[in-house]
C-alpha cells in the first residue's frame, strides 16, 4: 500500500447522507483545525489558565440553571445533560438505585454517559 498524498475526507449531513469532500474542502478544514489549536495555545497557555477557564464555565453554567449530575432525578425522568468533552446538550436519564445505577444518553440509540451537569427539561422546570 502506498501513502496517500494530499487532503481528503468526508462528512455526514444532518439527513445521514455521507458526502466526500473535495481536496480543497479537506485542506481548508485541516488548516482551520491547525489555526484553532494555535489560537487555543495562545489564549490558554498552561494548565492553570485552563483550570480557571473551566471553573469560570462551570460557575456560569450553574448561574444559568445547571447543577451537578449527582443531583439529577433518579426515577427515570429525562433531563438535559452536559458531558465534559462534548459541546452538546443531551437527553439523559438515570437508571438504577443510587449510587450503583447508570446514566444513559438518548440520541437515536441509548449510550452510557458520565454527565458533569444536568438540568430539568424546560417544561418540567416550569411546573
Amino acid at each position: 500500500m502506498g501513502k496517500q498524498k494530499g487532503f481528503s475526507g468526508s462528512y455526514t449531513r444532518a439527513d445521514g447522507v455521507r458526502i466526500a469532500m473535495t481536496p480543497e474542502e479537506a485542506e481548508a478544514l485541516w488548516k482551520s483545525l491547525d489555526e484553532a489549536k494555535a489560537d487555543r495555545i495562545k489564549r490558554i497557555p498552561d494548565e492553570r489558565t485552563a483550570l480557571h477557564l473551566l471553573m469560570d464555565a462551570y460557575v456560569r453554567l450553574k448561574e444559568l440553571g445547571w447543577n451537578d449530575a449527582v443531583y439529577c432525578p433518579k426515577d427515570g425522568t429525562v433531563f438535559d445533560a452536559i458531558e465534559v468533552g462534548s459541546t452538546g446538550i443531551h437527553d439523559c436519564y438515570y437508571q438504577g438505585a443510587w449510587p450503583d445505577g447508570k446514566w444513559w444518553v438518548m440520541d437515536g440509540d441509548v449510550w452510557p454517559s458520565r454527565p458533569a451537569l444536568f438540568r430539568l427539561k424546560q417544561k418540567e422546570s416550569a411546573a
